[in-house]
């Protein structure tokens, strides 16, 4: 058995976050990490950060490539690695994840003590966005690799129901919501730029949109 084998059985996520991950745009969750420094069973590492679950509107082979950043230096084989181990679960998931590590302390205590301070203070915050994690003390990113990843997959029910209920699994449903994204995006670029105007109405007259959206590209064109 490999090391990154053993490091991950070690994991446990001993407080899972009760937010679910939106739907649509991004989530910031945040995690405490605890380890035991190997030779110092009295002494447990404190490690806080923030991991961010992001859905970019355009999915391409370049940013599936970066999926996993701010995980260290060993990112890519621990992302072969939690391929493995969830196999087509992880590849269909449309999410970019970014670590920020904020905080690293050493505080002179068993892990298990830790443990009850730590959820006793998180009770207390009512923090429903954050999580307790247990992990490898060398190989502590892939943890938090294996909380976001078990995050985003356990959120997939609501967010399919959220998809179902707005109609996205409906083809015509699902190309006119596209369509008006489209729209909005054409929108702010030419309030930013004017030689974008021009291509908006032409994406309006298009998609039979022209007379709903008249009023506010006419106030556009004025401006």
């Amino acid at each position: 058995m490999n090391n990154l084998q053993l490091a991950l059985e070690s994991i446990r996520i001993v407080r899972p976050p009760k937010q679910h991950l939106a739907t649509f745009g991004s989530t910031m969750l945040h995690y405490v990490l605890l380890s035991t420094p190997e030779g110092q069973a009295q002494t447990c590492r404190v490690r806080e950060g923030t991991v961010m679950a992001d859905r970019p509107q355009i999915l391409t082979p370049e940013l599936m490539k970066e999926r996993f950043t701010g995980f260290g230096e060993e990112a890519e084989s621990y992302a072969e690695h939690m391929s493995r181990l969830y196999g087509a679960s992880l590849r269909a998931l449309e999410y970019r994840f970014r670590n920020d590590l904020q905080s690293t302390t050493l505080e002179q205590a068993p892990i298990k003590e830790l443990i009850e301070r730590v959820n006793g203070r998180l009770d207390e915050q009512k923090a429903m966005r954050t999580g307790l994690l247990i992990g490898h003390d060398t190989h502590w990113s892939l943890a938090v690799m294996k909380f976001i990843i078990d995050s985003t997959l356990q959120s997939l029910p609501s967010n399919m129901q959220e998809l179902q209920d707005r109609g996205m699994f409906n083809p015509d449903q699902r190309r006119e919501v596209q369509v008006r994204r489209h729209i909005e995006k054409l929108f702010v670029q030419a309030a930013q730029d004017k030689t974008h105007i021009k291509e908006l109405g032409e994406a309006l007259r298009s998609a039979g949109l022209f007379g709903e959206y008249e009023d506010r590209f006419f106030g556009l064109v004025k401006t």
